[in-house]
């Protein structure tokens, strides 16, 4: 098996200066080190069977949890609430001429069109969206495409009381414009007794982004999502190795508009080897600046493979 798998592994270790709740610290931890193994089969009549397992490898002192985690704003991310290994991807698929089809936990469908083009920052994204929907597990998805266009569905199916089939749905689709970029339009919905988004009820989320505009060296990106009586618009840049990323959110049931700004810098050292930088400030909106946050992080990344 192991000689005819792909083995991976991407150690991602850095230093962070973390100023929020009062505190402002400067520590050193891993940023989702990982490690993994793929594979695909060619299975003739232009069929291709795939499959892959990843895991999250990070590390802190779980006797003192004050080392893994810092009180205040929910942007401070340090992993806490994971064990030293989890499971980042695991799944199992079929590909054709009739596109894909995919069962397991990775990016799925929604995270596909309207969430992964302006998910840029190596670290700091996702805390200012109405719904940030990263790797998802139970789900069954399909992808297909016909000339300019991208699609798919996923449909997400959890053991409950509740019987219902699917318990979640997704479906987008997405428009290649040309010299105009890319756009995406995407639908997430739920059963009844399901809370998600920033809204935290039931009703469906919409999500649309235009992305890969592009003018002389600048890139662009925009989205914007809508639960009930909330929304969040996002807006990112691109120059040369430069990003810089926008979120603000209308949070209803909070009565706050949180924003999240992020400013970085990518540096290839040379093979396999890359460097991150991040600038990153939270505003949380909530008129206790314990709620806030800025965050600076340099980040060495080593590929092996």
């Amino acid at each position: 098996m192991a000689a005819q798998a792909d083995l991976y592994a991407s150690a991602r270790v850095g230093v962070e200066n973390v100023d929020t709740a009062g505190l402002s610290d400067v520590r050193v931890r891993s940023f989702a080190s990982r490690f993994g193994v793929r594979s695909e089969t060619d299975l003739g009549n232009g069929m291709t069977g795939f499959g892959r397992y990843e895991w999250d490898v990070d590390f802190c002192d779980h006797a003192n949890e004050e080392n893994c985690d810092t009180a205040g704003s929910a942007v401070v991310d340090t992993g806490a609430s994971r064990e030293d290994i989890d499971i980042r991807h695991r799944y199992v698929g079929i590909k054709g001429d009739f596109g894909s089809l995919t069962l397991g936990q990775t990016y799925h469908t929604f995270y596909n069109h309207v969430v992964g083009p302006l998910d840029n920052p190596w670290w700091a994204s996702g805390y200012a969206m109405v719904n940030y929907r990263g790797r998802t597990d139970n789900a069954v998805s399909y992808a297909g495409s016909t000339g300019a266009i991208t699609f798919g569905v996923s449909g997400y199916f959890v053991w409950d009381t509740e019987e219902e089939m699917p318990d979640q749905l997704e479906a987008a689709v997405s428009f290649d414009v040309g010299d105009l970029g890319t756009v995406g339009v995407a639908m997430q919905t739920t059963a009844d007794d399901t809370s998600h988004g920033s809204a935290g009820n039931d009703e469906d989320i919409l999500g649309v982004t235009w992305h890969g505009l592009s003018f002389g060296d600048v890139s662009m990106g925009f989205g914007y999502m809508s639960q009930d009586d909330d929304d969040s618009l996002v807006a990112d840049f691109g120059f040369g190795n430069a990003y810089f990323h926008f979120e603000t959110l209308s949070d209803d049931s909070a009565d706050a508009d949180p924003t999240l700004l992020v400013l970085g810098y990518t540096q290839s050292l040379g093979r396999k080897t890359t460097a991150w930088y991040e600038l990153v400030s939270y505003d949380a909106d909530s008129g206790d600046s314990d709620d806030d946050a800025t965050i600076i992080r340099g980040v060495l990344k080593y590929d092996i493979e």
